[in-house]
Protein backbone atom coordinates (compact mmCIF):
# COMPACT_ATOMS: atom_id res chain seq x y z
CA UNK A 1 0.00 0.00 0.00
CA UNK A 2 2.98 2.43 0.43
CA UNK A 3 4.25 2.13 -2.75
CA UNK A 4 1.57 2.41 -4.64
CA UNK A 5 0.72 5.97 -2.48
CA UNK A 6 4.27 6.89 -3.43
CA UNK A 7 3.73 6.21 -6.53
CA UNK A 8 0.90 8.30 -6.35
CA UNK A 9 2.79 11.01 -5.58
CA UNK A 10 5.41 11.22 -8.34
CA UNK A 11 2.29 10.82 -10.76
CA UNK A 12 1.13 13.92 -8.92
CA UNK A 13 4.32 15.85 -8.89
CA UNK A 14 5.20 14.67 -12.74
CA UNK A 15 1.47 15.91 -13.59
CA UNK A 16 1.97 19.51 -11.89
CA UNK A 17 5.62 19.50 -13.82
CA UNK A 18 3.58 19.27 -17.02
CA UNK A 19 1.22 21.89 -15.94
CA UNK A 20 4.16 24.20 -15.36
CA UNK A 21 5.18 23.61 -18.57
CA UNK A 22 2.20 24.37 -20.37
CA UNK A 23 2.17 27.77 -18.62
CA UNK A 24 -0.89 27.08 -15.94
CA UNK A 25 0.35 26.86 -12.66
CA UNK A 26 2.99 30.29 -13.52
CA UNK A 27 4.51 31.87 -10.09
CA UNK A 28 2.59 28.77 -8.31
CA UNK A 29 5.04 26.85 -5.89
CA UNK A 30 4.75 22.54 -5.62
CA UNK A 31 6.84 21.44 -2.17
CA UNK A 32 6.98 17.71 -1.71
CA UNK A 33 7.36 17.12 2.18
CA UNK A 34 8.67 14.29 4.29
CA UNK A 35 8.67 14.43 7.53
CA UNK A 36 7.91 12.40 11.23
CA UNK A 37 5.12 12.85 13.41
CA UNK A 38 3.85 11.56 17.08
CA UNK A 39 1.61 11.85 19.35
CA UNK A 40 -2.22 10.95 18.92
CA UNK A 41 -3.48 9.33 22.26
CA UNK A 42 -7.13 8.76 23.94
CA UNK A 43 -7.83 8.72 27.28
CA UNK A 44 -11.41 9.73 27.61
CA UNK A 45 -13.02 6.73 25.22
CA UNK A 46 -15.49 4.64 27.46
CA UNK A 47 -13.76 0.74 27.98
CA UNK A 48 -10.09 2.16 27.40
CA UNK A 49 -7.84 3.47 29.82
CA UNK A 50 -5.73 4.74 26.82
CA UNK A 51 -5.29 4.73 23.29
CA UNK A 52 -1.96 5.12 21.76
CA UNK A 53 -0.91 5.83 18.83
CA UNK A 54 2.91 5.03 16.88
CA UNK A 55 5.19 7.56 16.10
CA UNK A 56 6.23 7.21 12.93
CA UNK A 57 6.66 8.82 9.49
CA UNK A 58 4.65 11.37 7.26
CA UNK A 59 4.59 12.30 3.72
CA UNK A 60 3.00 14.60 1.32
CA UNK A 61 2.83 17.58 -1.25
CA UNK A 62 1.49 21.54 -0.96
CA UNK A 63 0.62 23.63 -3.84
CA UNK A 64 1.29 27.46 -2.77
CA UNK A 65 2.18 30.84 -3.86
CA UNK A 66 3.77 34.15 -2.65
CA UNK A 67 1.24 36.59 -2.29
CA UNK A 68 3.74 39.44 -1.09
CA UNK A 69 6.96 39.70 0.64
CA UNK A 70 5.77 38.99 4.12
CA UNK A 71 2.53 36.31 3.33
CA UNK A 72 1.56 33.20 1.51
CA UNK A 73 -0.87 30.89 1.08
CA UNK A 74 -0.79 27.17 0.17
CA UNK A 75 -3.41 23.73 0.41
CA UNK A 76 -1.25 21.01 1.58
CA UNK A 77 -2.02 17.17 2.07
CA UNK A 78 -0.20 14.90 4.40
CA UNK A 79 -0.22 11.17 4.99
CA UNK A 80 0.20 9.24 8.05
CA UNK A 81 0.16 5.68 9.07
CA UNK A 82 1.12 3.75 12.09
CA UNK A 83 -0.01 1.24 14.69
CA UNK A 84 -2.16 1.63 17.04
CA UNK A 85 -1.82 -0.18 20.84
CA UNK A 86 -4.11 0.13 23.69
CA UNK A 87 -5.23 -0.62 27.15
CA UNK A 88 -8.77 -1.18 28.47
CA UNK A 89 -10.08 -0.60 31.47
CA UNK A 90 -9.56 -3.85 33.43
CA UNK A 91 -5.53 -3.52 31.72
CA UNK A 92 -5.53 -5.57 29.80
CA UNK A 93 -3.16 -4.60 26.56
CA UNK A 94 -3.74 -5.07 23.10
CA UNK A 95 -3.41 -6.24 20.73
CA UNK A 96 -2.69 -9.39 22.43
CA UNK A 97 0.02 -11.24 22.00
CA UNK A 98 0.11 -13.01 18.76
CA UNK A 99 -2.33 -10.31 16.71
CA UNK A 100 -0.96 -8.36 14.11
CA UNK A 101 -1.27 -4.51 15.70
CA UNK A 102 -4.57 -2.36 14.07
CA UNK A 103 -3.42 0.22 11.94
CA UNK A 104 -4.69 4.22 11.84
CA UNK A 105 -4.24 6.12 8.55
CA UNK A 106 -4.75 10.00 8.28
CA UNK A 107 -5.05 12.54 5.55
CA UNK A 108 -4.58 16.21 6.36
CA UNK A 109 -5.79 18.59 3.50
CA UNK A 110 -5.33 22.37 5.11
CA UNK A 111 -5.21 25.83 3.44
CA UNK A 112 -2.52 27.12 5.31
CA UNK A 113 -1.23 30.58 5.48
CA UNK A 114 1.89 31.19 6.41
CA UNK A 115 3.28 34.80 7.76
CA UNK A 116 7.67 35.99 7.15
CA UNK A 117 8.87 38.25 9.94
CA UNK A 118 11.56 39.40 7.65
CA UNK A 119 12.40 38.24 4.53
CA UNK A 120 15.22 40.60 2.93
CA UNK A 121 17.85 37.57 2.86
CA UNK A 122 18.16 34.00 1.71
CA UNK A 123 17.03 32.56 5.33
CA UNK A 124 13.63 33.79 6.22
CA UNK A 125 11.49 32.44 9.68
CA UNK A 126 7.86 32.09 9.55
CA UNK A 127 4.87 31.28 11.58
CA UNK A 128 1.82 28.47 10.29
CA UNK A 129 -1.37 28.26 10.35
CA UNK A 130 -4.39 26.48 8.51
CA UNK A 131 -7.78 25.18 8.63
CA UNK A 132 -9.15 22.03 6.87
CA UNK A 133 -9.88 18.46 7.68
CA UNK A 134 -8.50 15.41 8.58
CA UNK A 135 -9.79 11.88 7.11
CA UNK A 136 -9.42 8.76 9.94
CA UNK A 137 -9.48 5.14 7.79
CA UNK A 138 -8.03 1.49 8.90
CA UNK A 139 -8.43 -1.81 8.38
CA UNK A 140 -12.27 -2.80 8.73
CA UNK A 141 -13.04 0.88 10.45
CA UNK A 142 -15.90 3.44 8.99
CA UNK A 143 -14.00 6.37 7.07
CA UNK A 144 -14.70 9.63 9.06
CA UNK A 145 -13.79 12.93 8.46
CA UNK A 146 -13.38 15.67 11.04
CA UNK A 147 -12.82 19.55 10.95
CA UNK A 148 -8.91 19.98 11.69
CA UNK A 149 -6.30 22.81 12.20
CA UNK A 150 -2.69 23.76 12.31
CA UNK A 151 0.16 26.08 14.13
CA UNK A 152 3.60 25.66 13.60
CA UNK A 153 6.54 27.65 12.72
CA UNK A 154 9.23 26.85 10.38
CA UNK A 155 12.63 28.70 8.34
CA UNK A 156 12.75 28.95 4.96
CA UNK A 157 16.30 28.87 2.95
CA UNK A 158 16.18 30.25 -0.55
CA UNK A 159 18.65 27.44 -2.43
CA UNK A 160 17.90 29.67 -6.34
CA UNK A 161 15.55 30.93 -8.50
CA UNK A 162 13.83 28.36 -8.91
CA UNK A 163 14.08 26.15 -5.72
CA UNK A 164 14.14 26.70 -2.02
CA UNK A 165 14.27 24.41 1.30
CA UNK A 166 11.54 24.60 3.91
CA UNK A 167 12.23 23.23 7.76
CA UNK A 168 8.74 23.29 9.74
CA UNK A 169 7.07 22.04 12.89
CA UNK A 170 3.36 22.43 13.25
CA UNK A 171 0.86 21.10 15.79
CA UNK A 172 -2.41 19.62 14.13
CA UNK A 173 -5.47 18.69 16.49
CA UNK A 174 -8.57 17.39 16.06
CA UNK A 175 -11.39 17.20 18.43
CA UNK A 176 -12.72 13.86 18.94
CA UNK A 177 -16.37 13.45 20.77
CA UNK A 178 -16.24 10.49 22.99
CA UNK A 179 -19.65 10.81 25.07
CA UNK A 180 -21.86 13.04 26.50
CA UNK A 181 -23.07 15.21 29.51
CA UNK A 182 -24.65 17.59 31.31
CA UNK A 183 -24.15 20.77 31.43
CA UNK A 184 -25.70 23.73 33.95
CA UNK A 185 -25.44 27.25 33.08
CA UNK A 186 -23.46 28.95 36.35
CA UNK A 187 -25.85 32.12 35.88
CA UNK A 188 -30.01 32.16 36.60
CA UNK A 189 -32.01 30.86 35.61
CA UNK A 190 -29.54 27.99 35.51
CA UNK A 191 -30.83 25.99 32.42
CA UNK A 192 -29.58 22.22 31.93
CA UNK A 193 -29.11 20.19 28.79
CA UNK A 194 -27.24 17.30 27.16
CA UNK A 195 -24.00 18.23 25.41
CA UNK A 196 -21.03 16.11 23.94
CA UNK A 197 -17.81 15.74 25.84
CA UNK A 198 -14.42 14.62 24.11
CA UNK A 199 -10.66 15.74 24.05
CA UNK A 200 -8.18 16.65 21.15
CA UNK A 201 -6.61 13.57 19.27
CA UNK A 202 -2.98 15.60 18.72
CA UNK A 203 -0.39 14.87 16.79
CA UNK A 204 3.17 16.92 16.48
CA UNK A 205 5.22 16.45 12.96
CA UNK A 206 8.46 18.02 11.89
CA UNK A 207 8.94 18.00 8.38
CA UNK A 208 11.39 18.83 5.41
CA UNK A 209 9.99 20.56 1.88
CA UNK A 210 11.68 20.70 -1.01
CA UNK A 211 9.91 24.21 -2.73
CA UNK A 212 9.96 24.15 -6.90
CA UNK A 213 8.85 27.30 -8.50
CA UNK A 214 7.42 27.02 -11.15
CA UNK A 215 7.38 28.90 -13.96
CA UNK A 216 10.73 30.78 -13.32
Amino acid sequence: MRWKKALFLVALLAGTAQMAHAGLLTGMDVTPYFGYRWGGGLETITGFREIETQDTYSYGVGLGRTINQQSGGEIRWMHFEGDVSAVTSGGIELPLEGNPNPKIKRDDILLEGHWYAVRQSTTAPYIIAGLGCSIFSGDGVETIGRFAWDLGAGIRRELSDTAALRIQGVWTPVWVTTGSGIYCEPWYPYFCYGTSTGEFYDQFEVSVGLTLKLGK
